[in-house]
């Protein structure tokens, strides 16, 4: 059994766990925990023309509850201001979305639940949306 000591370190975990995750669904990793003015974005993807901006969450225990339920209506209008933040600075012609990978630590591995399309912005109507 693989101990994770820390936040820092099951967040780390976490983290490369979700980009090979993508990679393993055809995604190129475009860019991680990228840094924008507002904050970070803790994963970029691209398929394609698809452009998705993910947000990691990981959980130690399913005390602590689901990662999904921590992406409230308040930190996904968060996450839409960063990307639009990397979009000043990294146009994009195509859809994107919004995606809510959740890693679940059960003292072995990650189970993970992947929400694709978790919301629709309210920020960028004129986005087109995948």
């Amino acid at each position: 059994m693989m101990r994770i000591e820390g936040t820092r370190t099951l967040g780390a975990r976490a983290e490369r766990r979700a980009a090979w995750f993508y990679r393993l669904r055809g995604f190129r990793i475009v860019g991680r925990n990228v840094r924008t003015p507002y904050g970070e974005l803790d994963l970029v993807v691209r398929r394609g023309r698809t452009l998705v901006f993910v947000e990691v969450k990981a959980r130690r225990s399913i005390g602590a509850g689901e990662g999904l339920e921590s992406v409230t209506r308040a930190k996904q209008g968060r996450i839409e201001r960063l990307a639009a933040a990397w979009l000043q600075r990294t146009p994009h012609e195509g859809p994107i979305r919004y995606d809510v990978l959740s890693l679940q630590w059960n003292g072995r591995r990650f189970a993970i639940t992947h929400v694709a399309n978790a919301w629709m912005p309210l920020s960028f109507p004129s986005l087109r949306l995948a």
